[in-house]
């Protein structure tokens, strides 16, 4: 019984939480799950998902393929491949839609634009005007535009990138 009482008194070892998770940004983490969280996660992401919908039908009627990864859509290949060329990204999120250049990007890139996915989240219709805002804000203090975006230094920080 001594033994028995011994091992309901003690605490399950807990590993300590790396400096990387303490550095997570709230935003960038996923909400609490549950159904109707979930539907008002999506449903206040909509505007900015709507525009990625928008390219992703043209990804695939352009010869490009789709797929669901963590609650995303994913569209590499044809309008999107074009366009990441244009632009010169290899991965951009737009909501729950994630133009890719092709499947080994997104397949690389997957945390960080689940991380823009979780902040789109947060930030619903307001996001893409929030993200164009700081990307000028890091110009105009000196800064460049991607590298010291706000909403790109966070996505870092989520999924452990070193900022």
């Amino acid at each position: 019984m001594g033994r028995d009482r011994d091992r309901q008194h003690k605490r399950p070892h807990r590993p300590r939480a790396s400096r990387v998770e303490h550095a997570q940004s709230r935003l960038a983490r996923p909400v609490a799950p549950g159904p109707l969280t979930r539907l008002a996660c999506y449903t206040w992401a909509a505007p900015t998902t709507l525009v990625g919908l928008v390219a992703g039908t043209l990804t695939l009627g352009t010869g490009g393929r789709v797929q669901h990864r963590r609650g995303a859509l994913e569209f590499h290949g044809g309008f999107a491949r074009w366009f990441a060329n244009r632009i010169g990204f290899d991965a951009m999120t737009l909501g729950h839609v994630i133009l890719g250049r092709d499947a080994p990007s997104l397949e690389e890139l997957r945390d960080h634009e689940q991380a823009h996915v979780r902040q789109a989240e947060r930030w619903g219709p307001v996001f893409i005007p929030a993200y164009l805002a700081a990307s000028m804000l890091a110009w105009s203090r000196g800064g460049h535009y991607y590298r010291d975006n706000w909403f790109e230094r966070d996505a870092r920080r989520a999924c452990g990138e070193l900022d």
